[in-house]
């Protein structure tokens, strides 16, 4: 077997998690040019997402608004720069997605994660960790939530 791969500075192991345990991600604000930037890159081209004038017209924002994916690709990349998983985390396994109020240009959102449940895998030395997520907006507002799990190394995972 091939040694473990490196791991960062603050990458925990399934094991190091324990039910209840919290974590909070830096802020970052969304810009008119990330949601554009994510209509481009996947395809989705909703006027709402990229036509100022139509989504003024017809849309419930007053403009232009991020495709709601975005956001959580962002709040995504939040996750990443905690560096918990760098190194340890093998796969997501599954994610819940609630849209609860619109994330605009210009609002600032952070990523909030809680541990739900810990799940020894039976025959590898890994398992699941779920977490259910809040990116919250700077005034609080929850504006979307949800669950999202990874499946973890333990310090005795060894890579084939």
């Amino acid at each position: 077997m091939s040694p473990m791969p490196p791991v960062g500075p603050n990458a925990k192991y399934f094991e190091d998690f324990k039910v209840g345990d919290k974590f909070q991600t830096q802020g970052r604000t969304f810009t008119a040019a990330d949601g554009l930037f994510w209509s481009m890159y996947s395809g989705d081209m909703n006027p709402m997402h990229v036509d100022n004038e139509f989504a003024k017209q017809y849309g419930i924002f007053g403009g232009l608004f991020p495709p709601g994916l975005a956001v959580v690709g962002i709040a995504s990349g939040l996750n990443e720069r905690l560096g918990l998983f760098s190194g340890t985390g093998l796969a997501i396994t599954n994610q819940i997605i609630n849209y609860r109020k619109p994330v605009l240009p210009g609002d600032t959102i952070h990523n909030v994660l809680t541990v739900l449940s810990i799940k020894p895998h039976p025959k590898r030395p890994a398992g699941s960790v779920e977490f259910g997520y809040e990116i919250t907006k700077s005034d609080g507002v929850v504006a979307i939530d949800g669950s999202w799990e990874i499946f973890l190394s333990t310090r005795a995972y060894q890579v084939d």
